[in-house]
């Protein structure tokens, strides 16, 4: 039974996109405390920044292609993952449209970005890299594997936002990479719920 019935979708929506955003305050707190400026990194809408953020998205994308197709969810623990996202999300996912969908992985991209590598990266100092990445692993610990996967995620933002210099990039990574996965997972739950009806 699919957990996410317990809510409307819209309700998962708007406590989806407002937890997100809310980051962005926490991370304004975590910045002014620690280095007396609320966002301690450079936002630069420039053009290496979105060649960077787009080319950097593709390798994500044939992951996330890969892990939600059939043969990839045969394997046990990412059929878990999979399994505890549908339990979670599955309904409400479902019936969410496309600019919700948009709208919360934009909000996840600006959100976590800005918390885990724009603010915790920045201040935690020379091993800020490893430490904001396996947080932002523990925080996404839906199963073991998905912890791990999202540490090795975090450890490729960073590089990123390290390699840039501009938390654009790792921004549009993050958010182009969710907006597909979030399209990619309910297009899958719809085929179970065909399936399964037929």
């Amino acid at each position: 039974m699919d957990e996410s019935h317990d809510l409307p979708p819209r309700q998962v929506f708007l406590f989806g996109f407002f937890f997100e955003i809310s980051l962005v305050i926490v991370a304004a707190g975590i910045g002014y405390l620690t280095r007396g400026v609320a966002f301690p990194f450079r936002f630069s809408l420039d053009l290496e920044g979105l060649c960077w953020g787009l080319l950097a998205t593709a390798p994500l994308l044939l992951l996330a292609v890969l892990l939600t197709a059939p043969l990839g969810r045969r394997f046990g623990p990412f059929r878990r993952i999979y399994e505890k996202v549908k339990a979670v999300l599955g309904a409400a996912l479902c019936e969410m449209s496309a600019l919700d969908r948009i709208l919360l992985a934009g909000a996840a991209g600006i959100g976590e970005e800005v918390l885990f590598r724009g603010v915790l990266q920045t201040v935690i100092g020379t091993q800020g890299l490893w430490l904001s990445s396996v947080l932002f692993g523990a925080l996404h610990a839906l199963t073991y594997t998905y912890a791990i996967f999202a540490t090795l995620l975090g450890l490729y933002l960073g590089w990123i936002f390290e390699r840039t210099g501009n938390l654009l990039a790792p921004v549009l990574v993050h958010a182009i990479y969710d907006a597909v996965a979030l399209w990619l997972l309910r297009k899958r739950f719809l085929e179970d719920r065909s399936t399964a009806g037929g």
